[in-house]
C-alpha cells in the first residue's frame, strides 16, 4: 500500500478502530507469514503505527510487540519508561528480545534505567531481573557491575543462556565465587561456562589446568569452540599447551572434536601428526576463519589424498579452502564445484586472489557455457569473463540484483540494462545537506542507526555535514550542552561531529555510552575532544586516580587519550590481564569491517604510541642499565609482537617462539630488523639442513620478505600455489622479486607468454620482477582477466614497467583503445591505470577521470601527475580521489592546481553541465535505498 495513502488512512480512522485493528493484527501475526526480510518496510509500518498513538498504554505496546525487532531507536525512545514496570510489557519484551538487533536491546536497556518506578539497579527484584535477563548484558558496564552477588546468584541458571562481554562475565563469575563455598576447583567447576571469563592468573590459583578431560578444562574447551575465549589469548595458549602434552594416538574422535576451538593454536607440527581418521573426525567441526593458511593447507592436502572428493565430502572440506592449492583444486570434480556455493560462500572472503582466480579459470575452461557461473562466484568474475546480457539480468532480477557485485561489475551491468530499458541515470540537482527537510533527516537517522557502515561510504565532509544537520534538528535551541538522549538519536552520526560541537556534549552522559562509542567510527576531531572530555572531573577525572572499572569501561577508547595520560594510569590497573583486554579490543576493532573502513590518515601511528606507553612497564626493565626481560609466548599474547625488541625476540625460548609464530608472522608493525630476528628464530625451528618447504614458507608470512636472494632461489616454486604465498606480500626489493620470478619460471617450465590467469594473480606484487621487455610478452587476454586482482595492489614497479603493463590492456585482445573505455574498465584495472601514457591520461573525459580509483591516483608519479591533469580536470575529481593525492604530488602542483584539489576534496565547487545541473550520477540498484542514493549525490 502506498505510504502516503496508509498514513492518510491512519490519521482519518478513529482511535478505537485503529486499536481494534492492532489487536487483530497482533493475534493474527503468527498466521500471516509476513516476510521478515523486508525489514525496512516493517520498520516504516511500526513507526507510523506508533506515531498514531503519542501516549502508549501497556495493551497498545503488547499489540505492537511483534514489531520490536524492526523498531527504530527513535521509536523505542518514545516508549514511556514507566511502561517497563508492567508485567505484560516485560513478558513481550523478553519474548521478542532474541530477534532484536544490538542497538534495539541497548535502547530498551537505557529505558530500564530511566524508569523511576524500578529504582536503582541494586534494588531490582529477582522476578523482574529474570524477566529482563536477556537485556542485562546491554546495560552500560557502569550499571551492570551494580548488580549485587545475591542478585547474580538468583539468576544463576540464566547466565549460561546470555552472551556477556569479558568485563561483565568476570563480574558475574567473581560474584558467584564470592557467595559459594568449597575448594577453588569445585567453585570453578560450578561456574560452568562462566569459568571462561576468569583470567589465567585466577585459573592458576583456583583450578590449575591438569587434565584435558577434567570438568574445568572441558568447560574452557567448550568456550573456545563457541568463540567466547579469545583464540589468541593466554587462556587458549595454556589450553593448547596442555593438549599438546596429551598422547595423540590415544585421543579418540569425540575427544578431538571437543578440541576444535583450540586446534588453530596447536600448530602445524601437531596437525601433521594427525591420522587420516582423526582428520576426518575433525573436519566437520572446524571453522575456516580460525585456521591459518598453513594449517588449512596441511589438512586439505591430507584430506584430498585420502578421500574421494564428492559433493558430500566437499561440504566437510569447506573450512580448509583457505589452504586451496593446485593439487587440491584438481582433486575436486567440476560438477561438484559448480554445486558447492553453500560451502564456497562462507570461505570465499578468506581466499587469496590467486585462489579465486584459479577457481574461476578451472570453471571457465571446463564449462561449456561460461556465462553460467555459480552465484557465489559471480561477484569475483572479471569483466572479460562476465557474459551476462540485459535480457538475462532483467528476466532473473530477483536472483541477480541482490548479489554483492563489485563496483565495476555494477557499472558494467547497469550500462547493459540502461541500453535496453527506459531506466536512465537521471542527474540530480545539487543540494546542500543543510537544505534537507526534517523528515528526510529523520529517515536518514533511522536508517544509519541500523546500517552504520553505509555512512563510511560517504566522504568525511559529507558525514560531518549530515551529523551537524541532524544535531540542529534534535537539539533544543536553549540547550547549552548536548544531552544523552540526543546522543542516542544521533547514533553513528555522533562520531562525525566536529571538535567544537563535541566540546558541548554533556560529560556525564558519556559514562553510560562508552560501549557504543567503542564500536563507532570516530572522526579525528571528535576523537581528540572525546579524549579530553574523558579526563575531566565530570567523567573519569585524572588517570592516576582511575580504578580497574574505569579502564574496563574505556576499552579501546584508552587509545584516544594523550600519551602522557596513558603513562599515568596506575601500574596496578595495567596488569597483564588488563593489557590483553585493551589490546584485544583494539585489534578486534581494526580487523572488523567498520574498523577497516574507518582509518583516518595517521591513525595507526597515534595508536602505536599509546600502545607503547601502555605496555612499557612489562616490556622494558625499570632499573637503568638492567637487561630487558625475555618474553614468554604468554607475554607476547598479552601485548603484541612489535612491542618487543630485536634482542628480546632473538632470546625467546624455541617452544615459546613456536607457540607465537603465527602472531609474529602476521604483525605488520614489525620493523625490518625485528622481521630478520624472527626469521632467524624460525629457521632454527625448521632446521637449516635443507631448503625451506612450502608449508614453512606459509608459516613465515611477513618474515619471508627478509629471505636472501639465494634462499629465494632455493625455494620450491613449481606452481601457482607456492608462488602465491610470496606474491601476496609487499616490501620486496627489486633483486628479491627478480630472484623469485626467475626461479618460478625455471622450476615450472613455463614461459612468460604462457602465464595464465592463476599464475598472473599469484605473482601479485612479484609481477614487478619481470623486466619491461618480458612484460611485453605477456598474453594480453589473460592479463586483462587478471587485471582486477593485480590492479587492487600497490605495485612496486618502475614507471617503465607500469607503462608496459598498461599498454597490454589497450590491446584488442584486452580492453581495446582507452578512448572506448567506460568507467567500469578504469575501476577494474585499478592501480594499473597509473601506467597509462601522459597523453592518454590528459585526454580522458570527466566520466573516465572520476572512475580512476584513489589508489591509481596515488600511484601516478608526481612529475607525471603535474603534467597530465589541468586545474579543470582536478576540480572534477571526486572527494576520495582528491584525498588520495600524495604529499609528493601536491608539492609539484601549481597554485591553481593545488586550489582545484582542495576544492574537489571538499566539493566546494561542483562541475556542472550546460543546464546548471550537477553531473554526479546516482545508480540505485533495486536493493539500495533511494534515500542513500540521494545522500551520495548531495554536494
Amino acid at each position: 500500500m502506498p505510504q502516503d495513502n496508509f498514513q492518510q488512512l491512519l490519521l482519518s480512522a478513529e482511535s478505537e478502530a485503529v486499536q481494534r485493528f492492532l489487536s487483530l493484527l497482533h493475534r493474527s501475526w503468527p498466521r500471516l507469514q509476513v516476510p521478515m526480510s523486508d525489514g525496512q518496510a516493517l520498520q516504516s509500518l511500526a513507526s507510523r503505527l506508533m506515531g498514531r498513538f503519542p501516549q502508549l498504554t501497556p495493551q497498545l505496546f503488547v499489540d505492537l510487540s511483534q514489531f520490536m525487532p524492526f523498531m527504530a531507536v527513535s521509536d523505542i525512545m518514545r516508549v514511556p519508561p514507566a511502561l517497563l514496570a508492567n508485567e505484560s510489557v516485560l513478558a513481550a519484551l523478553r519474548r521478542h528480545s532474541t530477534h532484536m538487533k544490538l542497538v534495539q536491546k541497548s535502547a530498551f536497556a537505557k529505558l530500564l534505567l530511566q524508569a523511576q518506578l524500578l529504582g536503582d539497579v541494586p534494588t531490582w527484584r529477582p522476578g523482574f531481573l529474570r524477566t529482563i535477563q536477556p537485556l542485562l548484558p546491554h546495560l552500560p558496564l557502569r550499571r551492570f557491575v551494580q548488580l549485587t552477588p545475591q542478585q547474580i546468584q538468583g539468576l544463576a541458571d540464566g547466565w549460561q543462556e546470555v552472551r556477556l562481554g569479558l568485563a561483565q562475565g568476570r563480574h558475574v563469575a567473581h560474584s558467584l565465587i564470592n557467595v559459594s563455598r568449597g575448594a577453588g576447583e569445585e567453585q570453578v567447576h560450578r561456574l560452568g561456562a562462566l569459568a571462561c571469563y576468569l583470567s589465567p592468573e585466577e585459573l592458576q590459583v583456583l583450578a590449575p589446568l591438569r587434565d584435558p578431560l577434567g570438568p574445568v578444562e572441558q568447560s574452557l574447551l567448550a568456550c573456545a569452540a563457541n568463540g567466547v575465549l579469545s583464540q589468541h589469548g593466554r587462556v587458549a595458549y595454556a589450553l593448547a599447551d596442555l593438549l599438546r602434552s596429551a598422547g595423540l594416538a590415544a585421543v579418540g574422535p569425540q575427544e578431538l572434536r571437543a578440541w576444535r576451538g583450540i586446534v588453530p593454536e596447536l600448530g602445524v607440527r601437531f596437525l601433521q601428526r594427525l591420522s587420516a581418521t582423526q582428520v576426518r573426525a575433525l573436519l566437520p567441526e572446524l571453522q575456516a576463519a580460525h585456521l591459518t593458511p598453513a594449517q588449512a593447507s596441511v589438512l586439505l592436502t591430507q584430506a584430498v589424498r585420502t578421500e574421494n572428493v564428492t559433493e558430500g565430502v566437499v561440504s566437510s572440506l569447506c573450512p580448509l579452502l583457505p589452504g586451496l592449492g593446485p593439487e587440491s583444486l584438481q582433486a575436486i570434480p567440476t560438477p561438484t564445484l559448480v554445486q558447492a556455493c553453500e560451502c564456497l560462500a562462507t570461505a570465499l572472503p578468506l581466499l587469496s586472489a590467486p585462489q579465486k582466480a584459479a577457481l574461476l579459470q578451472r570453471l571457465s575452461r571446463e564449462q561449456q557455457a561460461r556465462s553460467i557461473w555459480p552465484d557465489c562466484l559471480l561477484p569475483f568474475v572479471p569483466l572479460k569473463l562476465l557474459h551476462l546480457d540485459a535480457a538475462t539480468l532483467l528476466g532473473q532480477s530477483g536472483r541477480f540484483w541482490e548479489l554483492p557485485w563489485s563496483q565495476q561489475q555494477a557499472q558494467f551491468l547497469w550500462r547493459k540494462v540502461e541500453a535496453v530499458t527506459n531506466v536512465s541515470q537521471e542527474t540530480i540537482r545539487a543540494k546542500l545537506v543543510d537544505k534537507l527537510p526534517n523528515d528526510s533527516v529523520r529517515l536518514i537517522l533511522d536508517y544509519v542507526s541500523s546500517h552504520p557502515q553505509s555512512l563510511l561510504m560517504l566522504p568525511p565532509h559529507r558525514r560531518a555535514a549530515l551529523a551537524h544537520r541532524a544535531l540542529r534538528l534534535l537539539r533544543a535551541p536553549a540547550e547549552t550542552e548536548i544531552p544523552g538522549e540526543v546522543l542516542d538519536l544521533l547514533g553513528p552520526l555522533l562520531g562525525f561531529l566536529g571538535q567544537e560541537a563535541a566540546a558541548h556534549v554533556q560529560p556525564e552522559s558519556l559514562l553510560l555510552r562508552l560501549e557504543e562509542l567503542q564500536g563507532a567510527c570516530l572522526a579525528e576531531g571528535f576523537a581528540e575532544e572525546l579524549g579530553r572530555l574523558l579526563l575531566t572531573e565530570r567523567v573519569l577525572g585524572p588517570p592516576q586516580c582511575w580504578s580497574l572499572l574505569d579502564v574496563q569501561q574505556l576499552g579501546r577508547l584508552v587509545f584516544l587519550l594523550p600519551v602522557e595520560s596513558v603513562r599515568l594510569i596506575p601500574r596496578e590497573v595495567r596488569s597483564r590481564d588488563t593489557l590483553e583486554q585493551l589490546l584485544q579490543s583494539q585489534r578486534e576493532w581494526e580487523q572488523s569491517e567498520p574498523g577497516r573502513l574507518c582509518q583516518p590518515p595517521g591513525a595507526q601511528g597515534r595508536v602505536r604510541s599509546r600502545k607503547e606507553a601502555l605496555v612499557a612497564w612489562l616490556v622494558r626493565s625499570s632499573p637503568v642499565g638492567a637487561q630487558d626481560p625475555v618474553p614468554s609466548c604468554a607475554d607476547m599474547r598479552a601485548t603484541y609482537p612489535a612491542a618487543w625488541s630485536v634482542a628480546q625476540i632473538s632470546s625467546m625460548a624455541p617452544s615459546h617462539f613456536e607457540g607465537c609464530l603465527d602472531l609474529i608472522s602476521q604483525d605488520p608493525a614489525l620493523s625490518p630488523e625485528q622481521l630478520r630476528a624472527a626469521l632467524g628464530k624460525a629457521k632454527q625451528l625448521f632446521g637449516t639442513a635443507q631448503p625451506l618447504q612450502p608449508v614453512h614458507v606459509l608459516q613465515l608470512g611477513l618474515l619471508a620478505t627478509q629471505l636472501s636472494e639465494q634462499e629465494l632461489h632455493e625455494l620450491e616454486l613449481s606452481n601457482w600455489g607456492a608462488l602465491s604465498v610470496l606474491g601476496v606480500l609487499e616490501g620486496w626489493t627489486a633483486r628479491q622479486m627478480r630472484a623469485v620470478v626467475s626461479s618460478f619460471l625455471r622450476q615450472s617450465g613455463m614461459s612468460v607468454q604462457g602465464l595464465a590467469l592463476p599464475e598472473l594473480a599469484a605473482l601479485g606484487h612479484l609481477l614487478c620482477g619481470l623486466r619491461a621487455d618480458e612484460m611485453r610478452l605477456l598474453n594480453s587476454r589473460e592479463f586483462s582477466q587478471a587485471a582486477p586482482f593485480v590492479g587492487s595492489l600497490r605495485l612496486g614497479c618502475s614507471e617503465r614497467q607500469l607503462e608496459t603493463l598498461a599498454e597490454l590492456l589497450t590491446s584488442r585482445l584486452a580492453f581495446g583503445p582507452v578512448s572506448s573505455w567506460g568507467p567500469e574498465i578504469f575501476t577494474e584495472i585499478g592501480t594499473l591505470a597509473a601506467g597509462l601514457q601522459d597523453i592518454v591520461l590528459s585526454s580522458l573525459i570527466p566520466e573516465q577521470i572520476r572512475a580512476l580509483t584513489p589508489l591509481a591516483i596515488a600511484g601516478i608519479p608526481a612529475p607525471k601527475f603535474t603534467v597530465v591533469f589541468s586545474p579543470a580536470q582536478l576540480l572534477g575529481f571526486t572527494s576520495a580521489q582528491a584525498s588520495a593525492v600524495t604529499p609528493q604530488q601536491r608539492a609539484l602542483l601549481s597554485a591553481e592546481q593545488s586550489q582545484a584539489v582542495v576544492s574537489a576534496q571538499y566539493e566546494e565547487e561542483v562541475a556542472q553541465d550546460g543546464r546548471g545541473r550537477n553531473d554526479a550520477r546516482c545508480h540505485p540498484g533495486p536493493s539500495a535505498l533511494a534515500l542513500l542514493c540521494l545522500m551520495y549525490s548531495f554536494g
